[in-house]
């Protein structure tokens, strides 16, 4: 049966436990730095986090009980009766902190409120009673997932409506689009073809995870510099995922391109980061003919990006899409 906390929301009195101190918020978010993406960041100190605790939780945005649909994290099956305690509750944001406990198991949740969305619910459970410190502690770390599931909306909602990949400085595949229809009718004009390259380094993104974000972001500027410097400035570069990437080269025909793809792929990415790296790096081409107008950049890229996967298929560095799909 859930204890009174589950409906009022002042604590019942709490034994202290370990010293839960500063040193232990700095692990938790030196977890979450290191992770690429924010939903990454978060399970990452929410298991970190576990380990500290013994405990295992549960994630979910939602004004009732987790659901199947609501759940962001967890870490272990939810028991059935902890299950039981809450069903038919609606969550009270403002209630800080709710005890409940079934048996040997032992319930805390956690709400916050989230603009814009649904509110976040964390559940910790344990088979020992949960100290005034420990409860704090989720408290506190419960706020640093709220304020990044805030700005990571925010984001999102901005990275929406821009042309920029704001991690690269780079393009987004809107951005090169764009600048593709914008080229275009004048490569038409003076009977030029264009090329668009398809570049992928396998491997990129591991670095963040296996050196820490630092050496991350030092590899992916010596990419993203090794990459101009292989196209002319006034070619276009655009960053389409974590680790693959397209250039827009305005008059490259396949000849010239075959060329350069060759060079390229020959050297791959020579990283100077601690420790070296040397990433290899596939390509896949398409090339566009003057006056073609039944080739839109979308099709563009499907054709580049195919082209991409047969290389890789047949174990080759690049390859042409020579023929639609």
């Amino acid at each position: 049966m859930p204890d009174p906390g589950l409906n009022h929301p002042s604590l019942l009195p709490l034994r202290e436990n370990q010293s839960l101190t500063l040193p232990v918020i700095r692990k938790i978010l030196k977890a979450m730095r290191g992770a690429i993406l924010p939903r990454l960041g978060i399970a990452a100190a929410l298991t970190e986090l576990q380990g500290i605790l013994q405990a295992n939780s549960l994630l979910f945005n939602s004004f009732t009980p987790p659901t199947d649909e609501s759940i962001l994290h967890q870490s272990a099956a939810f028991p059935q009766g902890l299950q039981e305690c809450l069903q038919g509750n609606t969550l009270i944001p403002d209630q800080s902190a709710i005890r409940f406990s079934a048996g040997s198991d032992y319930g805390v949740l956690i709400c916050e409120v989230i603009r814009s969305q649904s509110p976040l619910g964390l559940i910790f459970w344990k088979n020992t009673s949960w100290s005034h410190e420990e409860i704090e502690l989720l408290q506190t770390v419960m706020a640093f997932i709220a304020t990044i599931q805030e700005h990571d909306a925010l984001q999102r909602r901005v990275l929406g409506e821009s042309h920029y990949d704001l991690a690269s400085n780079l393009l987004n595949w809107d951005g090169l689009k764009d600048e593709m229809e914008r080229r275009i009718p004048r490569l038409d004009r003076e009977g030029l073809p264009a090329t668009l390259m398809v570049a992928y380094v396998p491997g990129l993104t591991d670095i963040t995870q296996k050196n820490g974000f630092q050496a991350g972001e030092e590899a992916l500027a010596q990419c993203i510099a090794l990459l101009r410097k292989a196209v002319r400035p006034t070619d276009a570069v655009a960053r389409l995922s974590g680790n693959t990437f397209a250039l827009w080269m305005d008059g490259g025909d396949r000849f010239a391109m075959a060329e350069r793809a060759e060079r390229m792929t020959a050297h791959g990415i020579p990283l100077l980061i601690e420790p070296p790296a040397h990433l290899p790096l596939y390509l896949g081409l398409i090339s566009r003919e003057p006056e073609d107008q039944e080739t839109s950049p979308d099709t563009l890229l499907e054709r580049a990006t195919q082209a991409l996967h047969d290389a890789m298929d047949e174990q080759k560095k690049w390859r042409f899409s020579y023929e639609a799909p």
